[in-house]
């Protein structure tokens, strides 16, 4: 079988794998419905241990560039646009850099305005679920493909605290788009924990019913996770 990817210099994590394959999938070079090499053969062409390879293909599972077909003929595939998705079905590969920022740019209106609605209507139940997303985030953040699930989850229950069914649809639409974000910071030193800090001081304004300061530390994470990946695809580019 001739080789699909370069060996990996030196020891690198799962996250190097999973954006290389991501990459290629982007690019166009791995196409809708094709099938990737076994997990040993990725490991060889890889130079890394199937442990890696396992992680790897299950975060990129997790965010929507793949899918498992168990039986015969079976196997990892390069999953197509979903059409749950209502941001992914209609963004190209080739438009991503683009893509992702537009979707920043919404998140950045409707989820600020959600944080507000949410430390206005929240109950008090509510508020206790967004704590215990919270808690489920922190348990996993060596489980990053669990982390990335929770991710989304943690924003998904403040627009249900909004009472706001359109947010919850807008949200809920974009989901997969949500988890490719996440999924491009989880290299970055210091990324996960970020995120577990920012979503902590939303917390607490949604718990002090401040609606100005949710807003804010909404607006605050929202441009903390920009940056970074703006960072990260500069040095993908690099």
């Amino acid at each position: 079988m001739a080789k699909m990817f370069k060996a990996l210099k030196n020891e690198r994590f799962f996250e190097k794998v999973a954006n290389s394959i991501q990459r290629e999938i982007l690019l166009g070079n791995l196409l809708p419905n094709q099938k990737l090499p076994s997990e040993t053969e990725l490991a060889k062409q890889f130079n890394v241990g199937r442990s890696a390879i396992r992680e790897a293909l299950k975060v990129l599972e997790l965010t929507g560039f793949l899918y498992v077909k168990r039986g015969y003929n079976g196997g990892t595939f390069v999953k197509p646009p979903d059409p749950a998705d209502s941001f992914a079905a209609t963004t190209p590969f080739g438009m991503a850099t683009t893509g992702w920022e537009q979707l920043m740019e919404a998140r950045k209106l409707i989820e600020t305005r959600a944080a507000e609605l949410a430390s206005a209507r929240a109950e008090d139940d509510e508020i206790a679920v967004l704590w215990e997303e919270l808690e489920r985030m922190r348990s996993v953040m060596g489980v990053p493909a669990r982390f990335i699930e929770q991710d989304v989850g943690f924003h998904l229950r403040i627009a249900e605290a909004a009472k706001n069914e359109v947010f919850v649809d807008i949200i809920t639409s974009v989901r997969t788009s949500m988890k490719k974000e996440t999924n491009e910071l989880i290299a970055q030193e210091g990324a996960l924990q970020e995120i577990l800090d920012d979503h902590e001081r939303i917390c607490d304004r949604i718990t002090a019913h401040d609606p100005a300061g949710a807003a804010q530390e909404m607006a605050r994470h929202l441009q903390n996770m920009e940056v970074r990946i703006a960072q990260a695809r500069q040095e993908q580019e690099g």
